[in-house]
């Protein structure tokens, strides 16, 4: 069988517990094994597979389809299980599969794919199959469970894993082999952290204690690497995890609150300072750290951000790296030191230096006297700085240690005249100079040129700004650069990218500037991005959405960069297509920074009459969604009318249509929504793909559900056809949006299956969409678990977003939710907190008559004492308040279902809360603090349960509480 082309679905699998199975059955496991490999290679060669490799009771299989790969996966599981195994013993495989591109050598496999695929496997149990995010996103018809972000061995990120279900097999398997990965983006560390431990101790107290620490000291001493070990020890600690906030890129001091912002996800509100914006969101959520990394040279607008984040909020706690403090009040600083030489050839300096060089398989012999004391002095003559350490110990790979020792002497003597950096700092230009020096003239052009990048490159963008013809050439001298540890590779992703330290990246920016080019190096690099977002937008609508959207996320530190220096370079042509096409691509996964971009640019472009003009302002209309709909209204509608000018490139057909009828409906013209959107879904090519979608959408809105009705197939169908995941979502939606009004279980299995396309897509702008309206259906039915579940994925997915206005709709539906339920004082408690807040009564106009209910429920001084709790909270405290009380009513229900018999004296879970918490001494007060609910509430409970029990006084329902094993 010929080997499968690329994009390759590799299969690893091998038999659970096999050691325990030879010692268990020593007589027939040699026969069972190779029965079960019989079995494997005759499922695998019926689904087209290829055997690449074959080790003992594990196999590797290579598949064109992943389709293939799945439906062998399966195959191989019934087949295992069906056969009748000697005595009691079973064989379980365990599967795991992932794709992507790979290498061919030797008749195997190599590469990342296959090994991300072999830990998939490792992470699996007998009789489970489990794929990567990858291989998911090309199934078709496949039923897969999410099983969530988890961290495997030696992969520097977080992977989503799935399990596919098998039908007649189990659904419900112990926890994954693998760690569940805590929220927040701190890069996997692939490398050891050396003679740090007691400051990693030290550090963790410090941010657990403080709310602002700052490391401070020399470029290169491994300020980040440390924030990051302290970063990731903190992550279980804080709910809403560890966000690293990477500012070396930034060139605005202005933009620091908008990096933070898109790091956290947070949308920028229109006519609102994206500072304010970010306080507000982030004000009584729960705990999170943001690391601010490289920090110097934006210091001041630094401070000013992290002044207010620590005055307004109170759960986030902020770890910064600088050359310099922040100056902040409350701020801990903390200088970070060099290794340590204490302890000669057994120090931290030493080891670091001996473990790099051993990583790159080198064979010097370390314990010989003579090298062993050429480390020492090599580490001593760069004053113990891991940085300098570091691009030493790479020099191993062609010299020996006294040979460097010797070069060091003559390049690194100790710098004390200069009056504008410290000593230490000069040491390591020197180190640096030093490693660019022993280049050659390619490699030196090349490192001068990535100065311009901004977050990493790839090789195409690198070969394109240096203006090379030969991208062969270009990887090498790429490759060259990595193995010299001026460049790191990182091929996690499946295809190479590359990053520079920051240190080097400054250091080869002012010999770019030296040589007196760099703006037209600059100018080259504004141009390869420009092109390329025009080339991404081209392919965006269609099946490519996922690649260019990450395409996206991947150079927005790049296309900022590119979009400022041609803005303010004058190139206005290259700014506007840069900020017109992310703008485009962006408002499909709420990075609306780009839209405010191509906003920015609007009045220079126009004047300008750029060529890309009706894309500039059809992006900009995706201001909708900020709050600016009457803006966006107008930019489309302009959009619109310059699509006919042979002057310009028009845009997408029916796109600045799409976007109007959205900014209508947003400005409150449902009757124009409709108008719009019929026009739109009249146009031929792909616009039908939304335009449908868009129309039904406009007509259930304003009552005339059976044309909607008749709609919604053909709506499905077109999305489908264009391929578009956004679209194919918004198909979803609006299909069970129409059905909602006829056959509700219609309504929920569309948006059931809209959930699970959306995750497995990543299609995370409808997720809250979805679940909020699934769950707001799902009220009406005898399934409260549902409906708390869906809600509580709305939550997050919006107030991950930073979308304050769903968030509000979403929050004050659920009131009614927490009524249905009977959570009478919490319902009450939201209700308090969400009223004051302006747009919830837009979307769920009975909370008036709900407000009613619950007085009438209540009792109105019940009612009063739930309100005043929930008036002092902000939005912040209501989303936490209403997630955790969510939380609850699932634990409770899920107990009740579990058995009813089983709480004593036929408690609740909140009385038997409240009865733990009174048997360990707590005072009424603090029950009220630690349940979030009023004194008097809790008070009442407190008296409720005494009745159940038989309790006349504390100390009876103490003594209770312990007998029946409540508390100790």
């Amino acid at each position: 069988m010929a080997a499968p082309t690329e994009p390759v679905t590799v299969l690893f699998t091998d038999v659970e517990g096999a050691t325990t199975l030879w010692e268990d059955h020593a007589d027939d496991v040699e026969a069972a094994l190779a029965r079960h490999d019989v079995l494997l290679r005759a499922v695998f060669a019926s689904h087209r597979g290829r055997v690449f490799a074959l080790d003992g009771d594990s196999f590797g299989v290579a598949f064109d389809d992943p389709n293939d790969a799945v439906d062998a996966a399966v195959a191989a599981q019934r087949a295992l299980s069906a056969e009748a195994w000697p005595g009691d013993m079973r064989l379980r495989a365990r599967i795991g599969l992932e794709t992507g591109p790979t290498r061919l050598r030797d008749g195997s496999y190599i590469g990342p794919v296959p090994n991300r695929a072999a830990r998939i496997m490792a992470a699996a149990h007998g009789g489970q199959v489990l794929v990567g995010a990858r291989t998911a996103a090309l199934l078709d018809g496949v039923d897969l469970i999410d099983l969530g972000d988890h961290r495997l061995p030696d992969l520097p990120r977080a992977e989503r894993l799935f399990q596919v279900s098998v039908e007649g097999a189990p659904s419900h398997f112990p926890a994954l082999r693998a760690r569940e990965a805590h929220r927040g983006n701190l890069p996997m560390p692939t490398t050891s952290l050396i003679g740090r431990e007691r400051v990693v101790a030290s550090l963790i107290e410090l941010v657990r204690t403080d709310r602002l620490v700052t490391l401070t000291g020399v470029g290169g001493v491994g300020k980040t690497r440390l924030a990051v070990e302290v970063g990731a020890a903190l992550a279980a600690d804080n709910p809403d995890g560890v966000w690293m906030v990477e500012l070396a890129a930034l060139t605005d001091p202005s933009a620091v609150p908008d990096a933070i912002a898109t790091t956290l996800g947070i949308t920028p509100q229109a006519g609102v300072p994206v500072l304010q914006t970010l306080v507000e969101a982030l004000t009584g959520g729960r705990a999170l750290v943001v690391v601010l990394d490289n920090c110097e040279h934006v210091v001041d607008a630094v401070a000013s951000t992290v002044r207010e984040l620590i005055r307004h909020s109170t759960t986030v706690r902020i770890l910064a790296t600088s050359r310099e403090a922040l100056d902040v009040p409350g701020e801990q600083r903390r200088l970070v030191l060099p290794l340590t030489l204490d302890g000669g050839a057994a120090s931290p300096a030493v080891t670091l230096f001996v473990e790099r060089a051993r990583a790159l398989q080198s064979l010097i012999d370390f314990a010989e006297p003579a090298t062993a004391a050429a480390v020492v002095e090599i580490c001593r003559s760069l004053d113990g700085l891991p940085l300098g350490i570091e691009l030493a110990a790479a020099r191993t790979i062609s010299m020996s240690p006294i040979d460097i020792r010797d070069r060091l002497g003559d390049r690194f003597r100790i710098l004390t005249a200069s009056p504008r950096a410290p000593r230490r700092q000069q040491t390591l230009r020197d180190v640096v100079a030093w490693s660019y020096e022993l280049l050659d003239d390619d490699e030196r052009a090349l490192l001068r040129s990535i100065a311009v990048f901004a977050g990493g490159f790839d090789l195409a963008a690198i070969t394109e700004v240096l203006g090379a013809d030969d991208d062969l050439t270009v990887l090498d001298l790429v490759d060259s650069l990595v193995r010299k540890s001026l460049v790191v590779a990182d091929n996690a992703a499946g295809s190479a990218r590359y990053v520079v330290l920051e240190t080097i990246r400054q250091f080869a920016e002012d010999e770019l500037a030296a040589t007196g080019v760099i703006d037209t190096v600059r100018d080259r690099h504004a141009v390869r991005f420009a092109h390329e977002a025009v080339a991404r937008w081209g392919r965006w609508n269609g099946p490519a959405w996922r690649d260019c959207v990450d395409w996206l996320q991947v150079e927005l530190a790049n296309l900022r960069s590119a979009f400022r220096w041609s803005w303010s370079r004058g190139d206005l042509e290259t700014a506007a297509d840069i900020a017109a096409h992310t703008a485009l691509m962006g408002a499909s996964i709420q990075l609306f920074e780009t839209v405010g971009w191509a906003q920015e640019l609007l009045p220079d472009a126009t004047r300008a009459g750029v060529r890309r003009l009706p894309r500039l302002y059809t992006g900009a209309a995706w201001g909708c969604f900020t709050g600016r709909p009457a803006e966006a209204v107008a930019a489309a509608q302009y959009a619109g009318r310059l699509e006919g000018d042979p002057r310009y490139d028009p845009c997408e057909p029916g796109m600045a249509g799409l976007i109007e009828a959205l900014a209508h409906v947003y400005d409150g013209h449902l009757d124009r929504y409709v108008d719009t959107a019929r026009r739109v879904a009249s146009l031929p090519g792909n616009a039908r793909g939304w335009g449908l979608s868009l129309l039904l959408d406009g007509l259930q809105a304003s009552g005339r559900v059976d044309e909607a009705l008749a709609m919604t197939g053909d709506a499905m169908a077109a999305a489908r056809r264009l391929g578009n995941p956004y679209f194919i979502a918004y198909a979803y939606w609006t299909s069970g949006g129409a059905h909602t009004h006829r056959d509700p279980d219609r309504a929920l299995a569309l948006w059931r299956e809209g959930l699970d396309y959306v995750r497995q897509h990543r299609v995370d702008f409808f997720v809250g969409f979805i679940a909020r309206d699934a769950a707001r259906l799902r009220l009406v039915d005898a399934d409260p678990d549902d409906a708390l579940a869906m809600f509580d994925a709305a939550i997050d997915a919006f107030h991950q977003a930073g979308n304050v206005a769903q968030l509000t709709i979403t929050l004050a539906s659920a009131t009614a939710l927490f009524e249905r339920i009977d959570r009478l004082d919490s319902a009450a408690s939201l209700y308090a907190a969400i009223v004051r807040q302006p747009g919830s009564d837009h979307h769920v106009p009975d909370l008036p008559e709900l407000a009613e209910r619950l007085m009438t429920k209540l009792g109105r001084p019940a009612f009063d004492d739930s309100a005043v709790m929930g008036a002092g909270m902000d939005l912040g405290d209501a989303t936490h308040f209403a997630r955790r009380e969510i939380q609850r009513a699932r634990a409770d229900l899920r107990d009740r279902a579990a058995s009813r018999s089983t709480r004593p004296g036929g408690l609740s879970a909140r009385e038997v809360d409240v009865l733990r918490l009174a048997a360990q001494g707590h005072t009424t007060r603090e029950i009220a603090q630690r349940l979030y609910i009023s004194a008097k509430t809790a008070d009442r409970h407190i008296q409720n349960l005494y009745t159940k029990i038989g309790a006349s006084n504390r100390a009876v329902a103490t003594r209770w509480a312990v007998e029946h094993g409540l508390t100790d």
